[in-house]
């Protein structure tokens, strides 16, 4: 008893300590701008020096909110902007994952798997050391400067195919043979058996693809040349320094689409973390 108690104590300590930054944000994001510059508006003048813990609001006020969707809409269009930028993203990805990873898991093909050895070695590479040679394609291929120099490198995930090749691996091979019997191609197998089979491993890959692409910096600042064009994750930079007064409501606007799909695919993604241990 002893033993759980101090188990439930240690996890619920862990909690709190993981969400006060979200706890934090979202209680400043109620503060008004004279407030904000009482406990904010002066920088540390040495290491030593901190500004004073600001948690709990003296004057609660929509200020900050009323800036972001009325006074400053580019704020908002920020948003849409990225949410569509990332859902293109996902979609493509999806699509190249689902198909690379039936081809890994379920074909025989020469080559299989060293190309695979490639793909899990890509997969462990910085985005920083691919970025180089990905701006060299793009500038050659004259999409630099707009969303498709974003979009097209990202699509092609390494991790992507890798999770669906687990996953799929997991599945049993009787439901393929039944298939089979039944006169199913694969194509068919793959719409009608293999998918609805792998709803899990699917609902992971879109929290972990969107959570990266919707937090994505080097890419856009390298990639795009016109600043209108950043997404939000880039644009929050800019507001801290322009109107710092709305940057705790905009930082919990960028949060929450991401924190939303964990929250609902939270099951789903602990599962995938079991299929990325499975062994052919």
């Amino acid at each position: 008893m002893t033993r759980r108690v101090l188990t439930y104590t240690a996890l619920v300590l862990l909690a709190i300590l993981a969400l006060f930054p979200l706890l934090y944000m979202a209680a400043n994001s109620f503060i008004g701008r004279a407030e904000f510059d009482r406990y904010y508006g002066k920088l540390p003048q040495s290491v030593y020096e901190r500004n004073p813990m600001h948690l709990i609001p003296e004057r609660i006020t929509l200020d900050g909110y009323r800036e972001v969707f009325i006074s400053r809409p580019h704020y908002l269009m920020k948003f849409w902007s990225s949410l569509i930028l990332c859902s293109c993203i996902l979609a493509g990805q999806m699509g190249v994952a689902v198909l690379g990873g039936y081809a890994f898991a379920r074909f025989r093909f020469p080559g299989r798997n060293s190309v695979f050895l490639v793909i899990v070695l890509l997969m462990m590479l910085p985005l920083q050391v691919t970025l180089v040679p990905n701006y060299i394609v793009l500038d050659m291929m004259g999409l630099t400067g707009s969303y498709a120099a974003i979009i097209l490198p990202s699509i092609f995930s390494a991790f992507g195919v890798f999770l669906m090749r687990q996953v799929m691996l997991s599945l049993p091979s009787d439901i393929f043979e039944a298939a089979r019997l039944d006169g199913a191609g694969s194509w068919r197998a793959l719409w009608r058996v293999c998918l609805p089979n792998c709803k899990s491993g699917l609902a992971a890959l879109a929290v972990l693809s969107f959570a990266d692409s919707w937090n994505m910096v080097e890419m856009p600042l390298v990639l795009l040349k016109d600043q209108n064009l950043y997404p939000i994750s880039v644009f929050l930079t800019g507001v801290n320094a322009a109107h710092p007064e709305v940057v705790f409501a905009c930082g919990l606007l960028s949060v929450l689409p991401v924190l939303l799909l964990f929250l609902w695919f939270k099951d789903e993604l602990v599962q995938a973390i079991e299929y990325s241990a499975v062994k052919e």
